[in-house]
């Protein structure tokens, strides 16, 4: 479905981006055994569309990249290559139940799982218009100042302030996407940074309850055989098992909070 949209150079009808979104967040059959989740994904699309945080989905031409703004989320026309694919991607984690690598394959699983993380950027989007319904886009100095207090807020802040600890290394590996470089100040890079490692901690989850488990175990020194040189390359840092406990705690209730919110809308 996703490679159909590449080739379709022409705007999608309303019904055509619920199409889409239904069939590029519906998880492979891998990813849905034993996750309580597993329905959420498409969802949360569908739900942003009719939000109209989601109005058109279209091709980023000659581009492996994937992007979210303007209400819009832009796909890859260009397959991911592998270095970056081998960088970016967390490939760690088993499914418990069915002993099923977690983490997304190359080509579709990956597209899939990249479609995945715009949405969730789309949601993040809608949760600071209604948490700052006035000023959107002063809702990071409001979260930073304590004028905010939600889920995201608190996991946004965590992630910052690990930023700010050492810009170079973060609680994602999207985090550290070299273009992050070109924004002028410390303190909005660090900021741009962190939202992204919120949003990719998020995306996990969605994946994966496992997935995202896996994850802060790694980079909480919870897994054998790999050291504190493994994150240096991957450009992450340790958290303590205190913050790890913290976080599954986190974002499983902001996880919670997003499907009462869909519930409560659809109802």
């Amino acid at each position: 479905m996703i490679e159909f949209h590449r080739n379709n150079r022409d705007n999608l009808s309303h019904s055509q981006i619920r199409s889409a979104i239904t069939a590029c967040l519906t998880l492979p059959r891998q990813r849905k055994s034993n996750n309580p989740n597993q329905n959420l994904p498409q969802k949360l699309g569908l739900f942003l569309a009719e939000k109209n945080c989601i109005q058109k989905i279209d091709v980023w031409r000659n581009s492996w990249g994937c992007k979210y703004g303007n209400n819009k989320i832009s796909i890859n026309e260009l397959p991911m290559p592998t270095e970056q694919y081998n960088y970016y991607i967390f490939r760690l984690g088993k499914n418990s139940a069915t002993g099923e690598n977690l983490f997304p394959k190359p080509g579709d699983e990956t597209d899939q799982y990249r479609f995945l993380h715009e949405t969730s950027h789309a949601y993040q989007k809608y949760l600071m218009q209604e948490e700052s319904p006035a000023e959107p886009t002063k809702w990071y100095e409001k979260v930073l100042s304590g004028k905010i207090v939600s889920e995201l807020g608190i996991l946004f802040e965590f992630c910052y302030q690990k930023r700010t600890q050492d810009p170079e290394r973060g609680l994602s590996t999207w985090g550290n996407v070299p273009d992050y470089n070109a924004v002028k100040h410390a303190a909005s890079r660090n900021a741009v940074r962190a939202i992204e490692d919120a949003n990719e901690l998020i995306t996990m989850a969605l994946w994966h309850p496992e997935y995202l488990k896996t994850f802060l175990d790694y980079v909480a020194g919870k897994i054998p055989g790999y050291r504190e040189q493994n994150l240096e390359q991957d450009g992450l840092i340790r958290i303590t098992d205190s913050e790890n406990n913290a976080l599954q705690i986190l974002i499983n209730q902001y996880i919670k909070k997003m499907h009462d919110n869909i519930e409560s809308h659809s109802s």
